[in-house]
């Protein structure tokens, strides 16, 4: 999923949970931001995904993601590549990436960690299949 689209649903759900338990107003854009920016930036480990998987073409590959990212899933779609990027690696990193930092935040932002959890288990659940791209 684009990262426009993990801020615009992390927002939604962020600000639903805050208007539900009736948060004061600064700690309620608190937990907001804190959500979006979790649920948004995690996508940086593609960086990191991109460096370790491709090696020279990394910068050609974050290029191209970011400049036309349809066409680099059509590419990848048609090399037979993208169920084992998008599902398999990709996942696999982002699941780690999110536990360590998780982890971090239980020590050094108590109060934001469980804001933290839900934004990546929301980002999870919204990056399971990649399919949705093609519609």
């Amino acid at each position: 999923m684009m990262p426009w689209w993990h801020l615009a649903i992390s927002l939604i759900i962020f600000y639903v949970l805050v208007a539900s338990f009736n948060f004061e107003f600064s700690a309620g854009l608190n937990l907001i931001i804190v959500g979006c920016a979790a649920g948004t930036f995690i996508d940086l480990d593609h960086l990191l995904y991109a460096f370790l998987s491709f090696k020279k073409k990394a910068w050609n590959y974050v290029k191209k993601g970011i400049l036309d990212p349809k066409g680099l899933m059509e590419e990848f779609k048609k090399d037979g590549k993208l169920y084992f990027h998008a599902r398999r690696r990709r996942m696999v990193l982002h699941c780690l990436t999110m536990s360590l930092i998780y982890a971090i935040s239980l020590y050094l932002f108590p109060s934001y960690s469980l804001v933290i959890g839900v934004a990546f288990l929301v980002h999870l659940i919204m990056d399971i299949d990649p399919r949705w791209l093609f519609d």
